[in-house]
């Protein structure tokens, strides 16, 4: 503590004592100059966060306080004298030497800067004398310059937070700062995860995610199923329009409403410098309206949207007045006109969620801006149209033709015409930039007219190399089908479970595995109930050389599939992975495969 001759020993000890546990830093006798022109005399004590005046007769007691948060204007009448405007009071002071007011300006400018890095403190000089302004303006720049590089772990989060307990006059929660500290710090870790602080109230959540306002360190903020209090959300809203550094808002399943959303969209329309790039609002009913509100900001982001996630955000999601028969662009069918005129135009989305939206997946023509940056675009349990006449355009093809960068595509629980699937693998054979896509069409009810597109169109979509064709009720096709998947050159994971209904076609999938002329590397026929049919499968994995993965999960194979699989993984060195839930085995099958596995 920086002390001062003027006051007796006795009286810093006492004072000392009377602010425990309050870390004193600065302790000067001053004159508080009253209306009237009359001053009295006072001790003035500067904490990390807090600046007291007291009574400088024993027993010495706190006459008032104000946070340094509270300051707005530090205006120096003379080379002794200073007036402090705060929110609540103005504190005429006269001090004892210019020494003195050169420490408590450096004092007040330094506690600033910590709590907000990215600010100039020295702004709050409001008025300096002639003769005293150059030499305060270099000592603020000075104390500035020195904070810059020497801020605590993970951008100064804990003295900004401990600043911010002190202002709002709440105990300051240590286990947060230790967390952030010590766990995030030394993980390198720039994701605020409100889940790691769900035991706080909310009041304490809420200081946290203000502390976030003001750092420099953390560029995400994320939630999942943890309803947010709406002292919480304000904070959230407050960081959305203040940081510089914030990239990546996933708050999925918070209880978000419609108010947030709007909010939302003022906060990212004023600020200009924003970062953010990815937004994740799943399961949270933000209703249209908001989805309208939001999207009319996104393509004004500095940076540009490259993710967006918006399933699951109503009751109703698409209401009857978006989706009624218009002979106009695709546009003008989906929930949002403003979100499709963005993703027409040219952007730099690259993941898109659109999953359980009641967004018909024939506007996938209105994505067309979205052809040169989209890697993850996920339709699934969408219907395929809202038209009462579904014919399928061209221009699905044409999308699947043009995209450069996609690696996934999920339509699972969509019911998919035949001729839409047909577009969709022949846009994928004309795409040469493509390779490595995993293509979902799991519970798309493609029945026999979808095994036969496939046969037909699967051997020249070199750009699939994962394929999920599970519960699609390809049951007397599946033999002819899984044969045409075998002639593929790119194909390395297929999903097939409940699509089986005779042993004959696990043969097939057995000869599928054969390393010709693609091998699989995964292999699913989970949830087929293949029964004593499984063993089949589970023998050939003894001399396979090529599968890693496999899931055989819910085809009560008992103790006796069991007992093959034991004898499978003696021989097999190859596999890494191997998932076999729901297959009424005991004790003493899982007992034969430990033993194996340990061998």
């Amino acid at each position: 503590m920086a002390g001062n001759t003027d006051i007796s020993y006795s009286l810093q000890e006492y004072i000392t004592q009377l602010l425990k546990p309050q870390k004193i830093c600065l302790m000067r006798q001053v004159q508080l100059n009253q209306p009237k022109g009359k001053a009295e005399s006072r001790v003035l004590v500067m904490t990390l966060w807090r600046a007291y005046v007291v009574h400088s007769k024993q027993p010495a007691r706190v006459e008032s306080s104000f946070s340094y948060l509270e300051i707005y204007a530090i205006s120096i009448e003379s080379l002794n004298q200073v007036v402090i405007e705060t929110d609540r009071q103005t504190y005429s002071l006269s001090l004892t030497s210019v020494e003195d007011l050169e420490a408590m300006v450096s004092h007040v400018t330094a506690s600033l800067k910590k709590i907000f890095p990215d600010s100039s403190p020295g702004k709050v000089l409001k008025k300096i004398p002639p003769d005293l302004q150059e030499r305060l303006w270099n000592l603020a720049t000075r104390v500035e310059e020195h904070l810059t590089g020497t801020l605590g772990p993970c951008g100064g989060f804990s003295e900004t937070y401990a600043a911010l307990c002190d202002f709002n006059e709440l105990p300051c929660r240590e286990e947060v700062q230790w967390d952030v500290d010590n766990i995030y710090y030394v993980q390198n870790c720039r994701e605020f995860n409100l889940l790691d602080f769900s035991h706080l109230e909310n009041r304490d959540l809420a200081l946290s995610v203000a502390a976030l306002s003001f750092n420099q360190w953390f560029t995400k903020i994320s939630s999942k199923d943890l309803k947010l209090s709406s002292e919480v959300q304000e904070q959230v809203l407050f960081m959305i329009n203040r940081s510089s550094t914030l990239e990546e808002v996933c708050l999925e399943g918070c209880g978000l409403k419609l108010d947030f959303a709007v909010k939302m969209a003022c906060a990212l329309r004023d600020h200009t410098c924003s970062a953010i790039h990815t937004i994740n609002l799943s399961a949270n009913h933000i209703e249209d309206k908001g989805v309208i509100a939001l999207s009319q900001e996104l393509e004004n982001l500095p940076n540009g949207l490259t993710q967006l996630s918006l399933s699951r955000i109503s009751s109703k999601c698409i209401t009857p007045l978006y989706s009624i028969e218009l002979s106009c662009p695709v546009l003008y069918i989906f929930t949002c006109q403003n979100l499709f005129k963005f993703l027409s135009g040219t952007n730099a989305v690259s993941y898109l969620d659109l999953s359980g939206t009641d967004c018909p997946v024939d506007t996938v023509s209105g994505l067309s801006g979205c052809c040169p940056n989209l890697a993850h675009l996920n339709l699934s349990r969408n219907p395929f149209s809202h038209r009462k006449v579904r014919e399928v355009t061209r221009t699905v093809k044409e999308f699947f033709s043009k995209s450069n960068e996609l690696r996934y595509v999920g339509l699972a629980g969509t019911k998919l015409p035949p001729e839409a699937l047909r577009l969709l693998l022949q846009g994928l054979a004309t795409n040469t930039h493509l390779c490595g896509l995993e293509l979902d069409l799991s519970g798309c009810e493609l029945r026999s007219a979808g095994a036969q597109v496939i046969q037909e169109h699967i051997f020249e979509a070199k750009a699939i190399s994962s394929l999920d064709l599970s519960d699609n009720g390809f049951e007397s096709d599946m033999v002819t089908l899984v044969l045409s998947i075998g002639r593929s050159h790119s194909i390395r994971h297929l999903a097939l479970g409940r699509n089986f209904a005779m042993k004959s076609v696990v043969y097939v999938c057995v000869h599928v595995c054969v390393p010709c002329p693609q091998p699989l590397e995964s292999l699913s026929v989970c949830d087929s109930k293949l029964k004593t049919g499984t063993t089949i499968l589970i023998n050939s994995l003894g001399c396979n050389a090529s599968l890693t993965k496999i899931d055989i999960s819910g085809n009560c194979i008992g103790d006796t599939g069991a007992k093959m699989l034991a004898k499978a993984l003696l021989i097999n060195t190859k596999l890494r992975t191997l998932v076999w839930d729901r297959n009424n085995v005991t004790a003493r099958g899982f007992l034969d495969v430990a033993n194996a596995l340990e061998r």
